[in-house]
C-alpha cells in the first residue's frame, strides 16, 4: 500500500508528541512492507528529499509570514495575521496538491495540520484519495491548539473559538475516517460537530517500554515536558518547596522565552528545584522514583504518563484530558485534583504495581500500526 502521512513537523523538529508518534507510526508501516511517504514543514527555503528508517521524508517551506516554532517572540498583530493566512492557506493548498499527484498514494492520512491548514483536506478530494484524519491537538477548535488561555481552559462557546472553528468544521466534512488518540479528544470533535460524515474510531499513541531502575523507596521526584505555567511547573514548584526536605525534586526540560521564564526559574531556585534542562527520557527515568504532573490544559493523550508508567514509575497527577481515562487502563497513575494538598499522603500510601505484559503490547508500535491499517481498508471499527 501507498500511503502518504501529512504532519505539520517531523525529525528533526520537535515540540511535543506529536512528532514521535507520527514517526512511530511511519516507520512501523515501512517496515512492514508498505510504501510510506512524510509530507511535513520546514523553516528553509527550499523543497528537501530525504530517506530515514525506510521512510521518504518530504519537507516543504511553508508558505506564511515567519517560521512559527521557534522561540523568537512575536507581536500580537503578527500572530493574528500569521492565523488568518493559516486559516485558508492557499498557497499551501497547491502544494500539497502537487505532492499528492506526483504519490498518487493510496491513502492520505493527516495529523497536525497547522501551517498546511484545512486547504489540505481539499486537496486530498480533489485527486480522489481516501482520507484519515488523527486529531493529536486542538487546532481545529483554536489558533492555540491548546484550549487554554490565561491560566485555564476555554469554553467551548467562547467567541474566539466559535469563529476559528466555523470553516474547519465544514471542511471536516471531506474526510473519511476519523481517529481520536484518546476517548476524551475524539468525544470533544464529536460532540461539536466535526467529522460528521466520517467513521469514528480511538487509536492510542505508540509507546515503547523503557527499562529502568526498579523503586524501593520513594525519594526522588520528577517533572518532564516544557518548564511552563501550562504545564504546572509552578505547582511542582510549589510542591518543592514544601516538601524539600524529605524528597529530592529534578525538572526535565526546556522553560519557554515569554514573560513567564523569568518568574519560574526564581520559583524553581527558591524551591529548591535542579533544573536539567533537555534530558533523554531513559536518563531522567534513572534519575527519579516518582513523576508529577500537575497537568493544567486537557491532555489529548499524555504520551509522558504512558512512558512513565511502563518504565515502572508512579505518577501523580490532575483528571484534566485524557489522565481520568488513562489511569483506568493503567495502573501507578494517581488523580487527584489538589496536588498540592495531596502530595504528600499520596507518596507515603503509594504502592507501585508490576506491570502486565499485556498492557505493554497493547502500545508497541506494531499494534498501533495494525489497528491503522484496519481504518486504511475499511475492515474494522477501532
Amino acid at each position: 500500500m501507498k500511503i502518504m502521512i501529512f504532519n505539520t513537523l517531523y525529525f528533526p523538529y520537535r515540540i511535543g508528541g506529536a512528532e514521535v508518534s507520527v514517526q512511530l507510526l511511519a516507520e512501523e508501516l515501512a517496515l512492514q512492507g508498505h510504501i510510506v511517504r512524510v509530507v511535513s514543514l520546514t523553516e528553509g527555503g527550499q523543497r528537501e528529499v530525504t530517506m530515514l528508517n525506510g521512510v521518504e521524508l518530504i519537507k516543504l517551506p511553508l508558505s506564511n509570514i515567519y517560521w512559527p516554532f521557534s522561540n523568537e517572540n512575536k507581536s500580537f498583530l503578527k500572530k493574528a495575521i500569521w492565523h488568518l493566512f493559516d486559516y485558508l492557506n492557499v498557497k499551501m493548498y497547491f502544494k500539497a496538491l502537487r505532492e499528492i499527484k506526483a504519490f498518487s498514494p493510496d491513502i492520505v492520512h493527516t495529523n497536525n495540520i497547522s501551517g498546511f491548514s484545512v486547504l489540505l483536506w481539499k486537496a486530498v478530494k480533489k485527486c480522489n484519495v481516501r482520507l484519515i484524519h488523527t486529531s493529536r491537538d486542538y487546532y481545529l477548535f483554536h489558533p492555540n491548539s491548546t484550549l487554554f488561555s490565561h491560566g485555564q481552559t476555554m469554553s467551548s462557546k467562547d467567541k474566539s473559538i466559535v469563529f476559528w472553528s466555523a470553516i474547519k468544521r465544514v471542511y471536516s466534512r471531506n474526510v473519511d475516517e476519523y481517529v481520536g488518540i484518546s476517548q476524551f479528544i475524539q468525544k470533544q470533535h464529536y460532540d461539536s460537530d466535526f467529522f460528521k460524515k466520517s467513521g469514528h474510531h480511538v487509536i492510542y499513541n505508540a509507546v515503547s517500554k523503557i527499562d529502568s531502575g526498579k523503586v524501593k523507596d520513594i525519594k526522588r521526584i520528577g517533572f518532564i515536558g516544557r518548564l511552563s505555567i501550562e504545564k504546572g511547573f509552578d505547582v511542582f514548584c510549589n510542591i518543592a518547596g514544601e516538601n524539600k526536605i524529605k524528597y529530592s525534586f529534578i525538572a526535565a526540560g526546556n522553560f519557554i522565552n515569554n514573560e513567564e521564564q523569568q518568574s519560574l526559574i526564581g520559583l524553581a531556585n527558591k524551591s529548591d528545584v535542579t533544573v536539567k534542562g533537555f534530558m533523554k527520557l531513559d536518563d531522567f527515568l534513572n534519575q527519579v522514583d516518582a513523576v508529577v504532573l500537575p497537568i493544567k490544559w486537557n491532555e489529548p493523550f499524555g504520551r509522558t504518563v504512558v512512558e512513565c508508567v511502563l518504565a515502572d514509575k508512579l505518577v501523580l497527577t490532575n483528571p484534566v484530558g485524557a489522565m481520568t481515562e488513562l489511569s483506568m487502563l493503567l495502573p501507578n497513575i494517581i488523580i487527584t485534583d489538589n496536588i498540592e494538598r495531596d502530595f504528600a499522603d499520596k507518596m507515603v500510601t503509594a504502592e507501585i504495581k508490576a506491570i502486565d505484559s499485556s498492557l505493554i503490547e497493547r502500545f508497541k508500535p506494531r499494534e498501533i500500526a495494525d489497528q491503522y491499517l484496519c481504518v486504511y481498508n475499511g475492515k474494522m471499527s477501532v
